[in-house]
């Protein structure tokens, strides 16, 4: 049995590493060449305050009302209770109210509805955290942990003011968040995980008026008022679409801003270039477990992806890694410079039109060279391995458009 371990300085650095350990558990991809660092990237650029585990819009108001709970015990209790604690209590209640209240029919993302008797494991205060921070919601770049504590000080100082009080005054609680004006004080009794109007309106306002993530998908489809036709755009493709490539055939015809469209192309233009480098190493896969069936499934996969790549000349262009850095990479945020490597060098050796044996040395020497013994060929694998890591990417775009649904759901309710 073997354990991780390590010490923590502050409660940013243990609620990074807590995402990590939980994202550790999700059924993910496999990363074998390394450019999941750039795929972040441009899904953080595309879709921030999104992630792969949220599921249902409503979670961008429950903390609020959750906070306002707080606020309104009598002093005595308050001044007796942690408020990290009180949250995740509340969560606990809130997964438990969620499921009662639809106990006719129980819909997909209440967050812990299978863990009810011991607890919510992953509480949405942390998988929405970032999002409410993007959206505004929190109005302080701090952990979760660090703002609680920051939060909770203040309303036990009897600082706080309501949240239509002014909100510049740093020592009221709307400097720190933006109450959502929807609260009642018995909301936990009724929630359903369906947005009401008013929520819906709320964070719709909230994705328009956020100057940090005003070029963002989300952000330019609420602005010009395309919500209605991107999700029944959503709603008609099939299982084998990729799906924001759709969004960018509609959305580039569109008035979203230059520099949404100019992100949407560069992680396309990436997600097609480095899709036939994982088709190369499925092939290596294929060979090294005497896989004759995924070896004949990937060539032909490959054969298609050369016809696919030679309808775009310059996808492959000497400047082409340089623009798809400078695009994902912002905010300070640097790649590495082995993965920045790699990627450069194979878009030379595509350019050049090298012969795929030479295309296969480069991607086994990248994979072994990112994985060290845990590379899948250097480990013995069965006659059924399947295929391993990325194909064609989405950036998140899958998650954010059930959000989106779930506002246009919202809006409709009084329409």
């Amino acid at each position: 049995m073997s354990a991780i371990g390590w010490v923590d300085y502050s409660s940013a650095e243990r609620e990074r590493v807590s995402q990590v350990l939980s994202m550790l558990k999700e059924k993910g991809t496999l990363d074998e060449l390394g450019i999941g660092q750039i795929r972040d990237a441009f899904a953080d650029a595309l879709f921030p305050g999104f992630s792969t585990i949220q599921t249902r819009a409503k979670y961008f108001v429950t903390l609020g009302y959750i906070f306002q709970d707080y606020r309104n015990l009598d002093v005595k209790s308050r001044a007796n209770t942690d408020l990290p604690t009180f949250i995740s209590e509340k969560e606990d209640e809130l997964a438990a109210a969620l499921v009662k209240n639809h106990s006719d029919d129980v819909p997909h993302g209440i967050i812990g509805k299978e863990s009810l008797e011991t607890g919510v494991a992953r509480k949405p205060s942390s998988v929405y955290w970032n999002g409410l921070r993007q959206l505004g919601v929190v109005r302080k770049r701090l952990s979760f942990k660090e703002f609680s504590n920051l939060y909770q000080n203040i309303v036990n100082q009897g600082k706080h003011k309501h949240h239509d009080e002014d909100d510049d005054d740093k020592s009221s609680v709307a400097s720190l968040l933006t109450q959502p004006p929807t609260y009642q004080k018995d909301w936990l009794k009724h929630v359903r995980i369906e947005l009401s109007a008013e929520e819906a309106e709320y964070i719709k306002d909230k994705l328009r008026m956020s100057s940090d993530i005003s070029d963002s998908v989300p952000a330019q489809i609420i602005k010009h008022d395309l919500l209605t036709q991107v999700v029944d755009l959503e709603s008609e493709l099939v299982d084998n679409n990729w799906r924001i490539q759709s969004l960018f055939q509609f959305l580039k015809t569109t008035s979203v801003s230059s520099k949404c469209k100019a992100t949407l192309a560069c992680a396309l233009d990436f997600s097609l270039a480095m899709e036939g480098a994982h088709i190369r190493y499925n092939c290596l896969i294929a060979v090294h477990a005497n896989n004759d069936d995924l070896l004949t499934e990937c060539e032909h996969d490959f054969e298609k992806w050369l016809l696919e790549v030679k309808q775009q000349p310059e996808l492959f262009h000497s400047s082409s890694p340089s623009l798809w850095f400078e695009s994902a990479f912002i905010n300070g945020k640097r790649i590495k410079p082995k993965t920045q490597l790699f990627v450069e060098k194979w878009v030379g050796l595509m350019r050049n039109n090298v012969p795929v044996p030479e295309l296969d040395v480069c991607v086994g020497k990248r994979a072994k060279a990112n994985k060290d013994a845990r590379c899948m060929l250097n480990k013995g694998l069965s006659e059924s391995q399947h295929w391993v890591g990325m194909r064609k990417l989405e950036y998140r775009w899958p998650t954010a458009a059930l959000i989106l649904a779930d506002i246009k759901d919202g809006l409709d309710v009084n329409a």
